[in-house]
């Protein structure tokens, strides 16, 4: 939690506008665009509303000017309504009063498509009334808001507090707040006084996942993978018979002791593994659970950055490919550089999906298929595993598991489960997926079924304790 008190001293330097998603609803208690232009290039707080018709004024001199022409003194009077009406206007001004904001996140790290409830808070610590306050909170631009508004309209006395909250929908990476803009009204609009107030605060979908338990193909990079054989290591192996180049640190002293014969210790070898992540972005992978929701090909993405990120912190040599419209390829590697790489390539991973019409895009599509799968496998290293992203939606992720299996790699399966049983449809989906599941299964597939509604460590954590069963 974090506020921020703001006392209306003029505006400095130059402001940003930070509105949330446009509705209807929302429109008539916001700045209107024309005072956003100005909140931006960091004009003076106060707005004057001379340069808007003023129809005290315009009555008031039509009537003087009627009353003496004509010599009619209730014409003239008249015209003392409208002087009354446009001195009482330009009497009026914005209130000058502190205010101290506070946003709170009921949670700051939630899971990809769970919602985040934000609640902003506002305080009057003068001693004078606000007629007219009007709020919009800095929404992150790559957020959705799902419920509630970001903005607001309404009155605050001398030591009132007024709070508004909103619910924004999580997606995967870390995104900011923006300022949250105060404007202060006088009671009759004339003037207006307008601030852009920055609160620090952020949503993160950065859960990381548990290590992956991958099977022993590994490089001859050291690692975290235990192998099936000997060499340097912590965990005894066996022992054999003594070489004149073995350092003597690894002779088995006891057993010399015992029998007077030299004999060498081996110990089980870790080494790194060379992985490439998969994602199926095709067409059939962009399904959702329900509107609104991140859809399984995002899910899969948020998945590959956190499998990355735990790989590369093990030592292990992490590639990235794309099985769908996108062809870019990274070329597996370790560091800290190639996290970044990983990272940029799934941010920039373009949301529109591939369309084929017309009497044969069936044939067309599985034909564009098998070419992307061929090119594909063209790139990966021979001694690379596979881990495939994928929602198995369609019997077409099922046969490239297998396919990468019978090319030689070991290949897991980390699959968002985005099927429902609200409907029949739904229902059906899921037995048609279970289905696909035990079938990749049945190859020597291992396969991390993963549902949006639990962290993926969990997910992971779960497969694991299977595979050592």
């Amino acid at each position: 939690m974090s506020d921020r008190i703001v006392d209306f001293e003029p505006a400095l330097g130059r402001n940003r506008s930070a509105d949330g998603p446009d509705r209807e609803s929302d429109r008539e208690s916001a700045p209107d665009a024309a005072d956003a232009d100005r909140a931006a290039s960091g004009e003076d707080e106060s707005v004057a509303a001379g340069s808007r018709w003023d129809p005290g004024v315009t009555v008031a001199l039509l009537a003087g000017a009627v009353g003496v022409l004509t010599g009619t003194t209730a014409a003239f009077l008249a015209g003392a309504v409208g002087f009354t009406y446009a001195a009482y206007r330009y009497a009026s001004r914005a209130p000058d009063t502190p205010l101290v904001v506070d946003r709170e996140i009921d949670d700051r790290s939630p899971l990809p498509s769970r919602t985040a409830t934000v609640t902003v808070t506002i305080h009057n610590e003068g001693e004078e009334s606000l007629p007219d306050l009007r709020i919009v909170d800095g929404v992150p631009e790559r957020l959705a808001v799902v419920s509630g508004s970001p903005r607001h309209c309404t009155s605050v006395r001398p030591g009132e507090t007024v709070s508004f909250s909103y619910a924004v929908r999580a997606r995967r990476g870390s995104h900011e707040f923006g300022p949250t803009t105060l404007v202060v009204r006088s009671l009759a609009g004339a003037t207006e006084r307008r601030f852009e107030v920055r609160v620090d605060d952020s949503i993160a979908c950065e859960t990381l996942t548990e290590t992956l338990a991958l099977p022993a193909d590994t490089s001859s990079y050291p690692g975290h993978v235990t192998t099936d054989s000997g060499g340097e290591g912590v965990e005894f192996y066996a022992t054999r018979e003594f070489h004149p180049s073995d350092p003597l640190s690894r002779i088995d002293w006891k057993r010399y002791a015992r029998t007077r014969e030299l004999s060498t210790v081996e110990f089980r070898e870790t080494r790194a593994a060379t992985v490439v992540l998969v994602v199926d972005a095709r067409t059939a992978a962009h399904v959702a659970r329900r509107d609104g929701e991140p859809d399984a090909v995002t899910l899969s993405e948020y998945a590959a950055e956190r499998l990355a990120a735990a790989l590369l912190d093990r030592n292990d040599r992490v590639g990235l490919g794309f099985y769908g419209p996108s062809e870019r390829y990274l070329r597996p590697a370790g560091g800290d550089e190639q996290a970044a790489r990983i990272r940029a390539a799934l941010d920039s991973t373009p949301e529109s999906r591939e369309r084929e019409v017309g009497l044969f895009s069936e044939q067309r599509r599985e034909r564009a298929n098998d070419a992307r799968f061929d090119a594909l496998r063209r790139r990966l290293p021979d001694s690379a595993q596979i881990v495939f992203l994928s929602p198995l939606a369609d019997n077409r992720a099922a046969d490239v598991a297998r396919r990468f299996r019978a090319y030689g790699h070991a290949v897991t399966v980390v699959s968002p489960d985005v099927t429902g049983t609200d409907t029949p449809g739904g229902a059906v989906e899921r037995i048609e997926r279970d289905d696909r599941v035990a079938t990749v299964r049945g190859g020597d597939v291992r396969v991390v079924s993963w549902s949006p509604d639990e962290p993926i460590r969990t997910a992971v954590s779960t497969a694991t304790a299977r595979w050592s069963r």
